[in-house]
């Protein structure tokens, strides 16, 4: 913390108006950070998740793929929701605006309905966010469930095989490499 934010949070040093201005800007600042977090957050998800799902199904084939798509829906919205609240935002300060203007702001929710949906899509966005983790954590733990599952049946399958061999054909050797 430099010192100039140390002594914006000493309401006592400052005029009331000041410091209520300055918790304001900060507040705004931090909306403005959750929205980006929260918008990376589910795009850099929705992109690693198509790279990575050839590495976490690899040939096999995609168990559930529904939990895939559930995943890919959530981050989708969660970014849709977080974009939509930057256009709302921008439409409850121009309220705003307008209400200081016509000197509503004291008597009327500053930014109206606008305000109020801005803040349910940024809740929403990061509510779809988890929800998208959610089903990709699931996606991947039955993935490799079935994966393990069917390895450990094709090890089962080779130990029982009993080893027939005839004098004409002898078994193969592998030389150790």
């Amino acid at each position: 913390m430099t010192e100039s934010d140390e002594s914006a949070c000493e309401p006592v040093k400052r005029p009331p108006n000041e410091y209520r201005q300055w918790l304001i800007a900060a507040e705004q600042k931090a909306q403005d950070d959750f929205d980006k977090a929260v918008l990376s957050l589910s795009g850099g998800a929705l992109g690693i998740s198509f790279v990575f799902v050839k590495d976490i199904v690899g040939p096999d084939a995609i168990v559930e793929p529904v939990l895939l798509l559930l995943s890919w829906v959530g981050w989708g919205l969660s970014s849709l929701a977080i974009l939509s609240s930057y256009f709302f935002s921008h439409l409850a300060l121009r309220r705003a605006i307008r209400q200081c203007d016509d000197g509503s702001i004291y008597s009327n929710t500053p930014g109206g309905i606008f305000a109020r949906i801005t803040g349910n899509l940024n809740a929403l966005g990061a509510v779809l966010f988890v929800v998208g983790v959610c089903f990709m954590a699931f996606f991947i733990y039955v993935n490799l469930s079935s994966r393990e599952k069917q390895h450990v049946r094709q090890e089962a399958i080779h130990s029982t095989k009993p080893a027939t061999h005839s004098s004409a054909t002898p078994p193969t050797i592998r030389k150790a490499q």
